[in-house]
């Protein structure tokens, strides 16, 4: 039993190694409102199960946070296609997200999730 414990314990704590490795390696520097900033390379995107009316909520929510610029998802800007609440969502959660240096409780857990993969698409390039 013993030679588990410790086993347990070991196994544990390279798991805690390998994460702070992976989640260092992979930061990256940008240029956000002429600031450099060094930010995950994750993305937070609108959770696919939550229902339009409370992400639009969300929208309008964030939209009126200080480093949230919304024109991009209006008529004419970048991520404005496609044109739908859910896509609309990720743009917006995301700026919030990357305004305070991707930190995890940026990414708010009701109506987002977080995603290693790029959602960037065509004109709309997400930071």
């Amino acid at each position: 039993m013993k030679i588990m414990a410790k086993a347990n314990v070991s196994f544990g704590f390279l798991c805690l190694l390998l994460s702070i490795v992976v989640c260092s390696s992979s930061r990256y520097t940008t240029t956000w409102a002429g600031e450099k900033r060094n930010v995950a390379r994750t993305w937070c995107v609108a959770n696919p199960f939550v229902r339009d009316d409370k992400l639009q909520r969300a929208i309008d929510y964030y939209c009126k946070q200080p480093g949230v610029d919304c024109n991009v998802i209006r008529p004419g800007g970048p991520c404005y296609q496609p044109n739908s609440v859910q896509e609309h969502a990720s743009v917006v959660l995301n700026l919030y997200y990357k305004a305070h240096y991707a930190r995890l409780p940026y990414c708010p857990a009701d109506v987002g999730a977080t995603s290693i993969s790029d959602p960037s698409t065509g004109p709309c390039i997400y930071p």
